[in-house]
């Protein structure tokens, strides 16, 4: 008897193993249900974790025992599914699927946040997403004046502001991080944003990141971050070309219009060309913009050109290999300050006008890898010289070096997202001639290293936690920084189906740029001063916000409402002031010069609404919010320690010649303001952007307003520069304090534009800016363009 349970518990075990043996094979490709195009990235899970992902062209393939099984389809932005399949011994049994989106919430996902893509919803800080058909259809050839759309952020001398966080900085030393692609767009010598680099004409949606995010991103990340993402290839071919040309009108006061009647023109086009040709996406885009500009000297013609290149071998699912490439130059001349009021207000300040060539070019190879457990490894390397050459020995040649490696991993049965990477710069900045005399900052070098890892925690489906630290170390010639972590916390909680409430807390970082400490050059006479003592700002920020979305039939959106508050450390202004040798040749002295102004706290709240779908038969887009800001320096009253170039300390020169409102070495002697408010900022702005579609046409409005410049520097409207004007041939100065006493209502931007569809493929759209014909200052002794208007063509083949 023993014998016969002996085999038959033998018999059995080799049973159970043929079954366990006995295995088959699911294959398929994900598709868009309405596109049809594949869906990367999506998981398709069995029982006990058994699981894969989908590769960039939709395919998967699953090992599984003989018998019936429940797989799970699960994709961000689609609705999971489980389907019930049923597979043989040695069978290989193609299962296609066509995901359907989700229709609850809005249909917007994002990466910057956090570098794992998800919805916008699940953010754990503000992010805000501009889209393409905004940008395209207000004609915004130039990304700084598309990003004037979103809510909170301001573009000035071509330096992002996100919530206050910067003022004027002379296009410098930027707090925002603006990146293409997720690789930053900085140069070299002054870190500052080169927008006109930027492929309007292939991005697919540009990302707002809203506070510090120095631990993700690094150190010119302390007020937020902009992603640009651009698009690739999808299965058809896609070309489109746009053509437009416009004009600008006369200002209200005649005695400005420098041009008689021969208006001022701009114009010029774009075209895009996107394209799969086996395993490899290619892409081709180009852009010409002249612009005879309404400023007197203040012209310019843009030429760029870029390609995309990507490879996905077969032999080697989830690997792909590419290389991104970008050219530019311009020539024309810049405008930097007016000559006075009335007939000079658009006419430079004598010695002021510079004619310039500027060559732009980036190598961007890169490399990514994903396999079945959802390892994701991407390389991505840049080459980045900015050249600029000028008639006013102010050019440079700022070459970076840039590589990041990093790793992701997401766990899904744990619900954890782990990101780390190490990055590195190296920066080389020398003279377009050779000699430093002639070059705006001379010759320097420097290096930035910085690693960094991030871990967001999913509990309980709707409750998600994250921790990020970085360590960074920077470089400049002989200065160094002190290796220090920075840390990030944030949650959000999903407290209904569409309905998250969100908190953050992050540490942020900016070493001083090669431009802020070592710039030397006069504009006009005005000097522009180097600081070598310029130390580095710490800074933090903390959020609390709701996002609410909203469902009116087929009408999608959400509704923000965001408190914050920043707070920085040693901050660095350029400030006007009088740094160098008190004579009449040298203008008394008068410049600017990059300081640190001491500790800074900005309060504030945001209400943002973001929206598109369909209100009946009518579709509606609409993008706006409100912001207000209480920018205050906490030490308004304290002696500051401003600098000269050799050390000296320059506040007690111009004390002394009453310089300074009342006298004294305080921001709030060197400040036109009674009241404790930091320079050159808006407490409140409004912003809105909707367009409807009737049959077809296409009607579209836009309101930029922001509230009057409280505080500049003192020195701009002071008596001690204004009884010295005849002898320095400027009545520059005398007229911005008259504009400042004319103009304190604030600046309303309308805008309004019509588009009309001929058939599936052509597009005319007229766009009008600044229909109150508003003279809009804001910065000092520098006018925004008059009314304008432009026709737009668009051709899709």
């Amino acid at each position: 008897m023993k014998r016969f349970y002996a085999i038959l518990t033998l018999l059995l075990v080799v049973f159970a193993t043929l079954d366990m043996m006995a295995q088959g094979t699911l294959k398929g490709i994900v598709r868009d249900f309405d596109t049809k195009e594949p869906v990367a990235f999506a998981t398709m899970l069995a029982e006990n974790n058994n699981g894969t992902v989908t590769d960039f062209e939709g395919a998967y393939a699953l090992t599984l025992s003989a018998g019936s099984h429940q797989v799970k389809f699960s994709c961000l932005g689609y609705m999971d599914t489980i389907y019930t399949v049923n597979i043989n011994d040695g069978e290989t049994l193609t299962f296609d699927i066509e995901a359907m989106q989700q229709t609850v919430r809005l249909n917007i996902t994002t990466v910057v946040g956090g570098k794992f893509e998800k919805e916008l919803g699940k953010e754990i800080v503000t992010v805000d997403v501009l889209n393409k058909d905004i940008i395209a259809n207000s004609n915004s050839y130039n990304m700084a004046a598309a990003m004037e759309k979103v809510p909170g952020v301001s573009i000035v001398d071509g330096q992002a502001n996100i919530r206050g966080g910067s003022g004027w900085s002379y296009g410098a030393g930027s707090r925002v991080l603006v990146l293409v692609d997720e690789i930053p767009l900085l140069t070299a010598d002054a870190a500052d944003v080169k927008w006109s680099f930027i492929p309007t004409e292939n991005v697919e949606q540009v990302e707002v990141v809203k506070g510090a995010a120095s631990a993700l991103y690094g150190s010119s990340a302390l007020n937020g971050v902009i992603n640009v993402r651009t698009a690739w290839p999808k299965n058809e071919p896609y070309t489109k070309v746009v053509m437009y040309t416009g004009f600008y009108q006369n200002f209200k006061e005649s005695s400005w219009n420098w041009w008689g009647k021969n208006q001022p023109l701009f114009g010029g086009g774009n075209f895009v060309h996107r394209r799969k040709i086996g395993q490899v996406d290619l892409v081709f885009n180009g852009n010409y913009i002249g612009d005879k500009s309404y400023l007197d000297g203040g012209s310019n013609q843009e030429v760029r050109a870029g390609a995309k290149l990507r490879w996905r071998p077969k032999k080697v699912p989830g690997l792909s290999l590419g290389v991104n490439l970008n050219a530019y130059n311009s020539t024309g001349s810049t405008f930097f300050l007016w000559n006075g009021i009335d007939s000079s207000t658009l006419r430079p300040l004598p010695g002021s006008i510079s004619n310039y060539s500027t060559l732009r070019l980036t190598i961007d190879p890169f490399i990514t890898f994903f396999d079945k457990k959802d390892n994701r490894y991407k390389l991505n390397l840049r080459y980045f010289n900015a050249r600029n050459k000028n008639d006013t020995g102010q050019g440079s040649v700022p070459i970076q070096y840039y590589g990041e490696f990093q790793y992701m991993r997401r766990i899904k049965k744990i619900g954890m997202d782990i990101v780390a990477g190490v990055v590195g710069r190296i920066d080389d900045v020398s003279s377009p001639d050779g000699v430093d005399t002639a070059s705006l900052v001379g010759t320097h070098s420097g290096n930035n290293l910085g690693v960094y890892v991030q871990i967001e925690q999913t509990l309980f489906k709707k409750l998600s936690l994250a921790f990020g630290v970085r360590y960074e170390y920077f470089r400049i010639d002989t200065f160094t920084s002190d290796a220090k972590p920075l840390l990030r916390f944030g949650f959000n909680y999903q407290a209904a189906e569409a309905t998250f409430i969100r908190g953050s807390i992050g540490q942020g970082y900016r070493f001083p740029t090669i431009a802020e400490k070592f710039v030397n050059t006069s504009i006009g006479g005005i000097g522009i001063y180097p600081n070598p003592q310029l130390e580095p700002e710490t800074g933090w920020s903390a959020e609390l916000g709701i996002k609410q979305g909203l469902k009116i039939k087929n009408w999608l959106g959400y509704v923000d409402l965001t408190g914050f508050i920043n707070q920085y450390d040693n901050m660095m202004e350029f400030t006007f002031g009088q740094y160098g040798e008190f004579t009449i040749e040298n203008l008394l002295g008068l410049g600017f010069a990059s300081q640190n102004i001491g500790k800074t706290r900005i309060l504030g709240a945001e209400l943002t609404l973001i929206g598109q779908g369909k209100i009946g038969k009518i579709p509606l887009t609409i993008l706006g919010g409100y912001t207000y800001i209480n920018p205050t320096s906490l030490n308004w009253d304290d002696t500051l320690q401003i600098f000269n170039a050799d050390g000296a300390n320059a506040l007690e020169t111009a004390a002394n010649l009453g310089g300074t409102r009342g006298g004294g070495q305080t921001y709030a002697a060197t400040s036109t303001s009674e009241d404790n408010i930091l320079k050159y900022r808006f407490e409140h702005t409004v912003k809105l952007d909707a367009q409807i579609e009737v049959k077809k046409f296409e009607f579209g409005a836009s309101v930029n307003f922001t509230s009057f410049m409280k505080n500049i520097d003192y020195l701009f409207v002071s008596d001690l520069i204004i009884g010295f004007e005849p002898q320095i041939g400027t009545n520059a100065f005398s007229g911005l304090r008259e504009y400042r006493e004319q103009y304190k209502r604030g600046n309303t931007d309308l805008g309004a534009r019509v588009g009309y569809n001929v058939n599936d493929r052509i597009k005319i759209m007229i766009n009008a800016k600044n229909l109150l014909n508003q003279a809009i200052m804001n910065r000092p002794a520098y006018l925004s363009a008059p009314r304008n208007f432009s026709a737009q063509l668009s051709v899709v083949f």
